[in-house]
């Protein structure tokens, strides 16, 4: 969690100029694009989507010596969480576990995302003896037969396999009276699933998961439009999201869906409900050292193998990114490039708004200003 210091520094910077006072309060980083599932609503492997990527293609792993040197910067700038994930599965990566370590070391919280096909015990044992503060496994399916249809041609003892390595995790840390890492079972709603959302947070408590999370399909410009929400199934996953949000309030499991039902109201159409501010509070970096704004904005602002990232955050492409951002036309521009459709950072620019849009008017002229700016 961001200190009041730093939040103080990310308002002087909005206000100052396109200059941030501050590093990213958390960083998202790809391990690899390596990955032994292709679900039909991801982005980089389901066979629907054909996304070129503004990085180098034959570069597959995150080299080792340079995450060790971005978590230096990161950790000289005050960054407070470090997200590892992929365009693949993290598992794969030949170095995991040394880069966990590298990143514990840091002190930040450390997050990774899997999609825990590979919680093996001898995984299990070596993720409760890192340290690592959150264990994410994505599952686009609550039974054998969701699974069937999310991963068409996929063995279906893999959902087994996941349902298993869940268990075993959470009995190893019951044996060991450990609480991390804090295990979430997280499931993208898609028009295969989205009618056993109530299920899916059965699997979770079954398992012994400490906390439950959702989220919208991502539409990848919409080349995953057939897998989305028709309007009345989203009324339909909405009303057993509220429910599902009854019944926990009951339990020890934290949760996302108030996040999640917010990210449905506000839609596609996102900037023009609320400004982006995710370049003065995120980079995500990718395999080939490639340094983005987020995901779905494929803006190339850097490159690790040629800079530092204490460089690249207040370089020129990170300024012009939030120059752009913070204007009307700047943000239709961005957007022509951004797939920025049911945002995952959505809550992080309300938060940012709540208190910019008091001060912009002042320090900022009215013209150019984004529509949502007032």
């Amino acid at each position: 969690m961001a200190t009041l210091y730093q939040k103080l520094k990310l308002l002087e910077g909005l206000i100052t100029g396109c200059t941030a006072k501050v590093g990213p309060f958390y960083a998202t980083v790809d391990l690899t694009r390596r990955c032994n599932l292709k679900c039909l609503g991801c982005y980089v492997h389901s066979p629907y989507v054909d996304n070129p990527a503004p990085h180098d293609p034959s570069v597959f792993d995150l080299d080792y010596d340079l995450f060790r040197e971005l978590c230096g910067d990161l950790r000289a700038m005050g960054t407070q969480t470090l997200v590892l994930c992929g365009d693949g599965e993290p598992f794969l990566h030949p170095r995991l576990f040394e880069m966990l370590a590298v990143a514990q070391g840091v002190g930040c919280e450390v997050k990774l995302y899997t999609n825990g096909t590979m919680l093996t015990e001898s995984a299990v044992d070596a993720l409760i003896g890192s340290g690592l503060h959150v264990l994410r496994v994505s599952l686009w399916a609550s039974s054998r037969a969701e699974f069937e249809r999310n991963y068409p041609g996929t063995n279906l003892d893999l959902f087994d396999r996941v349902v298993e390595g869940l268990k075993r995790l959470a009995s190893r840390k019951a044996a060991r009276n450990g609480k991390l890492p804090h295990l979430v079972l997280h499931e993208p709603i898609d028009v295969h699933n989205f009618a056993g959302i109530d299920s899916f947070v059965e699997l979770a408590i079954e398992t012994g998961c400490d906390g439950v999370s959702f989220s919208p399909l991502h539409s990848a410009s919409g080349q995953l439009n057939c897998f989305a929400l028709k309007p009345e199934d989203e009324r339909a996953a909405l009303r057993a999201l509220r429910q599902c949000k009854q019944r926990l309030r009951a339990l020890p499991l934290k949760d996302n869906i108030e996040e999640t039902i917010a990210r449905y109201k506000i839609g596609e159409a996102v900037c023009a409900v609320v400004p982006c501010y995710i370049a003065w509070l995120h980079a995500r970096v990718k395999v080939d050292g490639t340094v983005q704004a987020c995901n779905p904005c494929r803006f190339p602002l850097g490159n690790l193998r040629g800079q530092r990232f204490r460089e690249i955050w207040n370089g020129a492409g990170f300024q012009e990114f939030r120059r752009k951002a913070l204007t009307r036309q700047g943000l239709v521009e961005l957007t022509q490039r951004c797939d920025c459709s049911y945002c995952c950072h959505i809550s992080d620019s309300v938060r940012v708004h709540r208190l910019y849009k008091w001060l912009s008017p002042v320090f900022r002229p009215a013209e150019g200003r984004s529509p949502a700016a007032g």
